[in-house]
């Protein structure tokens, strides 16, 4: 491959720590796009639909927010 884009070679964990809630890849693993969090069920479906008609996979992960870590406030 000459002259590969750098965030094509990013791992899962760096794109899931960089808030974005999901990912595409194709064949060879190389990230193909991003989502930042979503807004509806339909933006979802919408992202899957794309991945398949190009042969990507797709990860998903809970939003961020679900995960923070709880606080207590005195």
């Amino acid at each position: 491959m000459k002259n590969p884009n750098t965030i094509n070679l990013a791992t899962s964990d760096e794109v899931r720590k960089a808030g974005w809630q999901a990912e595409t890849r194709d064949a060879d693993g190389h990230l193909c796009r991003t989502h930042v969090p979503f807004e509806t069920d339909e933006d979802i479906v919408w992202l899957v639909r794309e991945a398949m008609e190009h042969g990507e996979t797709v990860t998903i992960w809970p939003p961020a927010q679900l995960y923070a870590p709880i606080q207590e406030t005195r």
